[in-house]
């Protein structure tokens, strides 16, 4: 094309009327761009690091995550590792390792699902906790006494509700959260436990978010470990 029938296509691209016709294309491929980033967005990987009161008893725990393989530690008010269990939430295998006693063993999952009748609600609430924005969602079941508000943050979260399926824990603080419909995704960055009455059971609180690579071999057994046999 000569130089001059350039100019003169630039010149007719540049009628304001033409862009006025252009611009809800050029806003429909910014939509599918900004779509296709919501599809194709990485599953959390990194570590979460909370708190667990039980009335006066704390614990303090540390959540290791790399795609479907969950590593939990169990940390002494000393900062010592006091044990560990690694999750596989696609095979539903536990193994719980013992650092002092440099054994491990397979944790059979024997229990039968808790069936509970809650009713949910999810509020328009927010708070700001562990660099997240969270909503309040509350989980309530007269039949057993209890109530559960959840500060809940959305960063693909992939890994947590198959945790909770895998490790199948009768706490209510795991049955309740199973209960919440479209939970797939999001972290409860504070769970509250009381009864109807408002005395409160117990408390999870996340302190600490670190997104990043984790190693493979956190989530292995170490060598050296020997595995414990039931006699």
């Amino acid at each position: 094309m000569p130089p001059q029938s350039l100019r003169a296509e630039r010149g007719r691209n540049s009628d304001p009327s033409m862009r006025s016709i252009l611009r809800p294309f050029r806003l429909l491929g910014l939509s599918l761009g900004l779509l296709a980033t919501t599809m194709y967005a990485q599953p959390f990987e990194g570590i979460l690091e909370f708190s667990k009161h039980t009335g006066p008893v704390l614990t303090t725990y540390k959540y290791y995550v790399k795609g479907d393989r969950v590593r939990i530690e169990e940390i002494s008010a000393r900062g010592d590792v006091q044990g560990i269990m690694l999750v596989d939430t696609r095979d539903k295998t536990v193994t719980a390792i013992s650092p002092e006693r440099k054994l491990y063993m397979d944790v059979p999952n024997m229990r039968l699902p808790k069936d509970v009748q809650t009713t949910v609600q999810k509020t328009s609430e927010m708070k700001d906790m562990a660099g997240y924005k969270c909503e309040k969602w509350i989980v309530k079941s007269p039949v057993e006494d209890r109530i559960l508000t959840y500060w809940v943050a959305a960063d693909e979260f992939n890994f947590f509700v198959p945790l909770l399926e895998t490790l199948n824990r009768k706490d209510e603080q795991a049955v309740f959260f199973l209960e919440i419909k479209d939970n797939k995704g999001v972290f409860p960055m504070l769970g509250i436990e009381q009864k109807l009455d408002g005395a409160e059971v117990s408390r999870l609180e996340v302190t600490k978010v670190v997104k990043g690579e984790q190693k493979g071999s956190l989530f292995e057994i170490p060598a050296g470990f020997n595995k414990f046999e039931r006699n």
